[in-house]
């Protein structure tokens, strides 16, 4: 590295103050100014101290802070879950001068030997309970605890729109985006749209709301349309999927755009809100060193001429972050004004830099040997570093070790190849939940939308759809089935079933459905002749009443003295006409759809004792060898031998959700998915010599050794719609059931510890 590279920023020109540390607090994630001037920072406990947050007030003439609010003292916690250990880029103002904001965590519970948050996020003792909203009057130190919006979740991110009745923010687990009626308290949540942590929200000046996502996509929310969409642009990396992408600073230019900045190997994007042009300045780090590895961009800001500021943290050999200068508009290159080692107090990040009403640029310094401090800078007093600058004496620094667990801690599905299709990066993300997907001759089909039936169609190991096609224009798909090894039948919501033939790449037969009825999901494709197309699919409506619907004529006719117990409740068929399914509580029935005649079990659904009621079958599949295999509303698995007179209980999987979408898997085993849409899903298998096993989460976030030599997009997917499994090439698909949606693939699945 250039000896002027090395320089330290010129200490007369700078003020220091060291921010509280003494309890082991190492980071600040919200510094903000008032619209009245004041400033206000949050102190933050990370990774791996059991630590609560501090709310302070900073005045930047005389350096000196107040404390406004202890978080632990403010509300009641236990003391064995997750603490509230930060306010991350949430805070904003009221108009009477108060501030909102709400609670993250980073930090451990204090039993806990690392940070655990989704391997506890169902855990009602040792979890994060879920953020606190709340409002502060700076002046008389009072909180006002508005509550818990989001049971479990941590909100990572929020703001005030243009109408202050609303607050809007973003959940870190799940990537969904929420609004808050501050009069009424409902909470609305607009999906899924990030994989996960993503946490800055930024208005346009007519009070549109942007944000993006983990891997760089891009979306805008109007709330006079009260409608989000995807944006036509994302931020990309030389690194390829290496690292996150995610939208992190923005500004508002003299020219009416915004500039927009993302996390890791930055660009600066300068986007137009009313033409939705995005027009690329290059990227943030200097000219004449350009780093081989990921670079990072801490802070951002612009002087009164709208000189852009920022920290630039580069990895190809140890460096302090270093302050970079860019007169962007006027054509200008990122110029080093020296790394930020006060007194050899090596900076390793910047969070947030904010100039003051003097033209002094205040940075605090985050995760760091001798974090948190603010750094004030007199930057018109500054010069670039030239190449003979003197070098700091600065000394290397290794952060601690935070995985105290390690490996046994990890959560996502193990396997030979990984490899993910994003379809939120091919289609807009209304369209990419996924209501069926299916493989043949090595090929991925997916079927999503949400006015309309897509169909995606991709190679086994491609990151990219090869075709993308509209099979119907007037309803989305509400459920699919298999008609036979060949067609797919799928109904739409404007009440017809297309039957899809992937050969053809048509829909040459359709059945159109009296309007007298209306089906919301199809349960089993029953043979009523020996043609291929000879079949009866039976369905359901919005009440649970039964339908059976004959492919070829259309003809439909309710099943008599027959009723789904549950809207989830699941029916197996058993044989050409008898089909189980649950009753009353945990009673276990057959059923004839042809003679219309039923028989109650003299065995039960498995269930926990004094939960019989949620004992429902919700999946089920018949297994060689085995009989057969079903799962319940509430999570528990059982086998039925094929007398129907005993049974086998596995126990249960988890929490509270219940246990659906089981498929054949490899010999003598099946596939099914845990959770339902507020869980966070696994998949699981199950056979006779191995039992009842989970293989973990369909989360592919690149922290730990064998996802990070994957070559695939990231994704993180928690509410799962459906599998499919190629037997030829030992593959499993897990498709998404949100917004945002994904399909990640699994080639030779590892099922053993």
């Amino acid at each position: 590295m250039k000896p002027g590279l090395l320089a330290a920023i010129p200490e007369q020109h700078t003020r220091f103050v060291q921010l509280p540390n003494e309890m082991g607090h190492n980071s600040v994630w919200d510094f903000v100014q008032s619209p009245d001037g004041r400033f206000y920072l949050s102190l933050c406990g990370e990774n791996d101290l059991s630590l609560t947050a501090f709310l302070y007030e900073y005045d930047p003439k005389t350096q000196e802070l107040r404390m406004i609010a202890n978080l632990e003292e403010t509300w009641i916690r236990d003391p064995e879950q997750m603490p509230h250990s930060k306010i991350h880029t949430s805070i904003d103002f009221l108009p009477d001068g108060r501030l909102i904001m709400a609670t993250h965590n980073t930090a451990p519970a204090p039993a806990h030997k690392q940070w655990m948050f989704e391997q506890n996020y169902e855990h009602p003792w040792e979890g994060f309970p879920g953020s606190v909203l709340m409002i502060v009057d700076p002046n008389t130190k009072q909180v006002e605890n508005r509550g818990v919006p989001l049971p479990r979740e941590s909100i990572y991110g929020g703001l005030l729109g243009n109408d202050p009745r609303y607050y809007y923010f973003l959940g870190y687990m799940r990537g969904h985006f929420y609004r808050i009626d501050l009069e009424t308290n409902e909470v609305r949540d607009y999906g899924k749209v990030s994989e996960f942590s993503s946490c800055r929200l930024v208005k346009d000046r007519k009070g549109r709301i942007y944000s993006g996502s983990y891997t760089g996509g891009m979306w805008r929310y109007d709330p006079e349309t009260d409608e989000l969409e995807s944006l036509d642009f994302r931020f990309t990396s030389p690194h390829g999927t290496q690292g996150r992408r995610q939208f992190i600073f923005a500004l508002h230019s003299p020219r009416n755009t915004l500039l927009l900045v993302a996390n890791v190997d930055g660009e600066i994007i300068e986007f137009n809100p009313e033409t939705s042009e995005a027009v690329s300045h290059g990227p943030i780090h200097l000219p004449d060193d350009v780093p081989a590895q990921s670079y990072l961009i801490g802070g951002l800001a612009a002087d009164r001429n709208f000189v852009l500021y920022y920290g630039l943290k580069t990895f190809d050999e140890y460096c302090p972050v270093r302050l970079v200068r860019w007169d962007i508009l006027n054509g200008g290159k990122p110029e080093n004004l020296g790394i930020v080692s006060p007194n050899g107090k090596d900076s390793q990040y910047i969070c947030e830099m904010v100039f003051d009403d003097d033209g002094w640029l205040h940075m605090v310094d985050v995760c760091g040997e001798f974090s948190p401090y603010i750094l004030s800078v007199d930057v018109a007093r500054l010069e670039a570093m030239t190449d003979d600058a003197k070098p700091a004496p600065i000394r290397p620094y290794i952060g601690p070790d935070l995985e105290g667990v390690g490996e046994a801690a990890y959560m996502h599905i193990l396997a030979e190849k990984t490899c993910v299709l994003p379809l939120h990066q091919h289609l807009p993300w209304r369209d990419t939940a996924v209501r069926h997907v299916f493989m043949k001759k090595g090929r991925l089909y997916s079927i999503s939308g949400k006015q309309k039936v897509v169909l995606a169609e991709a190679d086994g190991h491609s990151s990219e759809p090869e075709g993308i096609s509209t099979l119907h224009h007037h309803g989305g798909p509400l459920s699919c089935l298999e008609l036979n090894d060949q067609i797919t039948a799928i109904l739409t919501s404007d009440q017809v079933i297309l039957l899809y033939d992937p050969d053809k790449r048509t829909c040459d037969h359709r059945v159109l459905l009296p309007e007298s009825i209306r089906l919301v999901r199809l349960h089993a494709a029953m043979p009523s002749g020996d043609g291929e197309m000879e079949r009866t699919l039976i369905a359901s409506d919005g009440t649970g009443m039964l339908y059976a619907c004959e492919v070829i004529t259309g003809r439909v006719r309710k099943l008599d003295y027959v009723r789904l117990a549950d809207p989830n409740a699941q029916l197996v068929p058993l044989d050409d006409r008898r089909l189980l399914l649950s009753g009353r509580d945990d009673e276990i029935l057959v059923y004839d759809y042809v003679t219309h005649q039923g028989e109650r079990l003299a065995v039960r659904s498995a269930s926990i004792r004094g939960r019989a009621y949620r004992a429902t079958i919700t999946g089920g599949v018949v297994l060689e060898d085995v009989g057969i295999v079903l799962g319940t509303q509430d999570g528990m698995l059982m086998t039925l031998d094929g007398t129907l007179s005993q049974r086998r209980v596995y126990g249960r999987l988890y929490a509270s959700g219940g246990l659906h979408g089981f498929i054949p898997f490899r010999s003598g085993s099946i596939a099914g998915i845990y959770g339902g849409p507020r869980d966070a899903g696994h998949v699981f298998v199950f056979s006779r010599d191995t039992g009842f096993i989970d293989l973990g989460r369909p989360r592919v976030v690149k922290i730990t050794p064998d996802l990070a030599r994957q070559d695939t997009e990231w994704a993180n997917i928690h509410e799962i719609s459906c599998l499919a499994y190629d037997e030829q090439h030992d593959v499993l698909c897990v498709a998404s059931g949100e917004t945002y949606g994904a399909i990640v693939r699994y080639q030779n699945t590892i099922t053993a510890g």
